[in-house]
């Protein structure tokens, strides 16, 4: 996973929180949009090109991460914290 700052909207992607391989699964995710960035024509046109990776970032952090859209499973609302972001905490948990 590599960091990005440049995406665009993934209404597809309507959880409030996601699982992601690789990565355990004691953290859920919380996507931010599909990762974006520059081709040969931007400096001109303004425009960036999907690489087809989502942009993703872990709850009660603020990095991003570039995530194959295949390793991304959804969570059920009451499987993580909202605060810490981990999968099994109950600190705040919606039912």
């Amino acid at each position: 996973m590599t960091t990005q700052n440049n995406y665009e909207s993934a209404s597809e992607y309507q959880a409030d929180a996601y699982t992601v391989d690789n990565w355990g699964k004691g953290i859920a995710f919380s996507v931010l949009g599909w990762e974006t960035a520059p081709d040969s024509d931007t400096e001109w046109s303004g425009c960036e090109n999907r690489t087809g990776n989502l942009v993703m970032r872990m709850i009660g952090d603020d990095q991003k991460f570039s995530v194959d859209p295949g390793d991304v499973t959804e969570l059920a609302p009451k499987d993580f914290c909202r605060e810490c972001g981990q999968i099994g905490c109950t600190h705040n948990v919606y039912e």
